[in-house]
């Protein structure tokens, strides 16, 4: 058995910000993550893009502990964004390898106890609080008791754990999209890139074929150090907690793959020599669980552009981004291209004194979620987790005031 002020599960962008946010305010952290490197979505999916680190007007939201994550890029000569024409959104471009460096690097010198390769099996609660959590790893069973807890999972394991009162589930139907990322490889400089170049290549190959290529267009964005092709464009629509339709998604999201590859080769100029470099490894999913906070964000919050400088602990400037089913994405703008508040509630569970959560399992609507969910925003909420149960590890209670001082301390946007 071990024994920490903060425990972390989850190592993805926003559990990487709580761990490293909780150690610099002086506490005790151990981070769990159930791969063998860091990164979630990024490394084990091949989402090589961070959104939401800049507005659509271009101004930056999001610092502190994201703003290392830039830094050590720049460090490996590896910074670089990309506009993308379509929508005017900003990302972080990234390399797969450089990327799990990255992370390795700021969360060792934080200083916090990093295990990997070890998944959460259950939590003891007593008198509203989480006391502890077992985990599991290839040697055995391991107990490891805390003051302070932050689930940073995407999938919201430790909520789910914990009891149900602090879990929030849309229905099946309503949940976003999940995508399999394609890396393809060999394919020239010049070649087309376009929305409209990949529409059209698969609309021709649809009607020589009849295949099912629901998803007419997507992402694609060239890489920087492979110079591959990163592309979106496999969908499924599946209960991601159901392991059965989760199984069904992977299977048909790797053959449809190379029905995408096959149709670019005959018919997208540039791409006649490209091969599958890689996909994944796992679907990138975008929605499962989600905290029941003692706040949230709402969907008016998002569009109105909502500041709340007496409770907000991140900023978030990406738009409402849901893909509701396969080839579907619906959009809605935040007012002036800016950024809104989100607040300290939306990270706090309900019922749960000593639990925090961030990234994707942020308290929201369905609206507002399609907008905060992503990995820039995440590095921010993450951050403000772990802050605030540094703070309550601390003291034993929740301090907004605190919190907010740690933040910008540490350089974070609030």
């Amino acid at each position: 058995m071990a024994d920490f002020d903060v425990v972390v599960v989850g190592g993805g962008a926003a559990g990487i910000a709580a761990a490293v946010g909780a150690a610099r305010s002086g506490s005790e952290v151990c981070l769990i993550e159930q791969y063998g490197f860091l990164g979630g979505a990024a490394t084990n999916s091949s989402v090589l893009t961070h959104c939401g680190f800049f507005d659509q007007t271009g101004a930056q939201v999001v610092r502190g502990v994201g703003q290392e994550v830039l830094d050590r890029l720049d460090a490996h000569r590896l910074y670089r964004t990309h506009t993308v024409p379509e929508s005017g959104n900003t990302i972080v471009l990234l390399d797969l390898e450089t990327t799990k460096t990255v992370y390795d690097e700021l969360v060792t010198s934080a200083g916090v106890e990093l295990l990997l390769h070890s998944t959460l099996v259950g939590a003891t609660t007593e008198e509203g609080r989480i006391t502890g959590v077992e985990v599991a790893h290839r040697g055995g069973r391991e107990r490891i008791t805390g003051r302070a807890f932050v689930d940073c999972s995407g999938d919201g394991a430790l909520l789910a754990a914990a009891g149900a009162d602090d879990v929030m589930l849309s229905h099946v139907a309503e949940r976003q999209a999940s995508t399999l990322v394609m890396r393809v490889g060999g394919v020239r400089d010049e070649a087309d890139l376009s929305q409209a170049g990949i529409a059209a290549a698969v609309g021709k190959y649809t009607a020589e074929t009849g295949a099912d290529l629901v998803r007419t267009s997507g992402i694609a964005v060239r890489m920087p150090v492979s110079r591959e092709v990163m592309m979106l464009l496999v969908d499924q629509h599946r209960d991601v907690l159901d392991v059965h339709e989760l199984t069904r998604a992977e299977l048909e999201a790797r053959r449809l793959s190379w029905l995408y590859l096959e149709a670019f080769r005959r018919y997208l100029p540039g791409w006649e020599d490209g091969y599958l470099a890689g996909t994944g490894p796992q679907i990138g999913i975008r929605e499962g669980r989600r905290l029941r906070g003692r706040d949230q964000v709402s969907a008016a919050d998002v569009s109105a552009a909502r500041k709340r400088p007496h409770d907000a602990v991140a900023r978030c400037g990406w738009p409402m981004e849901s893909h509701v089913a396969p080839g579907v994405t619906e959009y809605g703008k935040i007012a002036g291209g800016g950024w809104y508040h989100i607040p300290y509630g939306a990270i706090c569970a309900a019922s749960t004194e000593n639990l925090w959560a961030g990234g994707r399992l942020t308290s929201s609507d369905n609206r507002a979620y399609a907008s905060l969910r992503v990995m820039g925003t995440s590095f921010a909420t993450g951050h403000a987790c772990g802050v605030a149960a540094a703070v309550y590890a601390d003291g034993g209670r929740h301090d907004y005031a605190a919190v907010r001082e740690g933040l910008e301390r540490q350089g974070a946007l609030v």
